[in-house]
């Protein structure tokens, strides 16, 4: 409540948290969508090949993460298709971002 409260007096704003978190998310599937139109897909969605090797050493020896599939959970939580990685368009409209929603699922 802290941040808000500093928020809402540097901004001049009277959001509660919950205005906050959906202007968050706005901004996050803007961002996503910007590079969906200049190209990005889900293909583009990896990690360096250094992070997919397992250790050799620890609690987590030999361990390998399912990167694809915590890949299609986090898609999923997001709103976003797992095939494209482009925002869902009743996400978008959920956002208030019709104009988005209409260019990106022509």
């Amino acid at each position: 409540q802290t941040q808000v409260d500093l928020i809402n007096a540097a901004c001049g704003y009277d959001w509660r948290i919950e205005e906050m978190m959906k202007a968050g998310e706005r901004g996050w599937n803007m961002k996503r969508a910007v590079n969906n139109r200049m190209g990005l897909t889900a293909d583009n969605d990896k990690l360096p090949k250094a992070l997919l090797e397992p250790l050799t050493t620890g609690g987590t020896e030999g361990f390998t993460p399912d990167i694809q599939g915590m890949l299609y959970a986090y898609y999923e939580a997001r709103g976003w298709d797992e095939k494209t990685g482009y925002p869902m368009k009743e996400k978008l409209l959920e956002l208030g971002l019709d104009d988005v929603a209409k260019d990106l699922w022509r």
